[in-house]
């Protein structure tokens, strides 16, 4: 066990009915205060492994260390955060008092440094305040849901395809907007998306995955902090491409050759 990273060894899981496991002896490492995004095509695992990292489901085999915890020690000690793909707001809390949740229910949140203004500030909805959710459009709730995550002061947030509703334009901007938030508090991020851009843009590491294990990991090694620049120029199409090559290779039966190093450097 190491304090300093998670680390995922041997894990396995099947589900009734299914013909094959939903994972299949997957390893994975992850440094502290990195972002890295999960990348495959729906049934390859990625949802499957977010839970277990969450702590909502047990693996049939294998081990999970969050920093020298287990998933549910975590989840006990309200240092996991979970963004999923429909924000759970409260329908009749304004956007403040959403925000202002985990430090009302999570004394460790409420220790916090970022007020609730501050949080509203970072993913533009100070005007936006004292509105309801049903006054506010898709990609406004999802930035109250990521708000809130990041109002817990969580060791590792878990964002599954947060942004997979909104719009090009709108999904673009969300993604600057989160990484002003990661890149001031360094929380540890497991992102599944489905976009090989979305990932680049925001990780260090791109893990892409075959059916139910790690095929490649492949390092981000773009500067921070980053504009619309960086995610946009020749080095990230560049990333992006090396990305595509290996979900095609993943998918296609092609066998990857066993990397030394399961994350990048920043």
């Amino acid at each position: 066990m190491s304090g300093d990273r998670i680390e995922v060894r041997a894990l396995t899981k099947s589900y009734p009915g299914s013909d094959r496991p939903a994972l299949a002896g997957l390893d994975l490492e992850v440094p502290r205060r990195r972002f890295v995004s999960l990348i495959g095509p729906s049934g390859c695992g990625k949802s499957t492994l977010l839970r277990v990292l969450a702590g909502l489901t047990s693996p049939d085999e294998g081990t999970v260390d969050l920093f020298g915890s287990g998933p549910r020690a975590l989840c006990r000690a309200k240092a996991v955060g979970l963004v999923p793909q429909t924000p759970a707001l409260l329908p009749w809390a304004t956007v403040r008092r959403n925000v202002a949740l985990p430090g009302r229910v999570n004394r460790r949140a409420g220790r916090g440094t970022d007020t609730v203004d501050e949080l509203l500030e970072g993913v533009g909805l100070a005007h936006a305040a004292r509105s309801y959710p049903h006054q506010l459009s898709g990609g406004m709730r999802q930035r109250v849901a990521i708000a809130r995550a990041f109002a817990l002061r969580p060791e590792l947030l878990l964002m599954d395809e947060p942004f997979s509703a909104l719009d090009e334009f709108t999904r673009e901007s969300l993604q600057l907007q989160l990484l002003d938030l990661w890149q001031q508090r360094s929380t540890t991020v497991v992102f599944v998306t489905h976009s090989v851009q979305e990932a680049v843009a925001l990780s260090d590491t791109v893990v892409v995955m075959a059916p139910g294990k790690v095929h490649r990991t492949v390092p981000v090694d773009l500067p921070r902090p980053r504009g619309t620049s960086a995610v946009t120029g020749p080095d990230a199409r560049t990333i992006a491409d090396t990305v595509r090559a290996h979900l095609r290779q993943a998918w296609d039966g092609g066998a990857a050759e066993p990397e030394p190093e399961p994350t990048g450097a920043r």
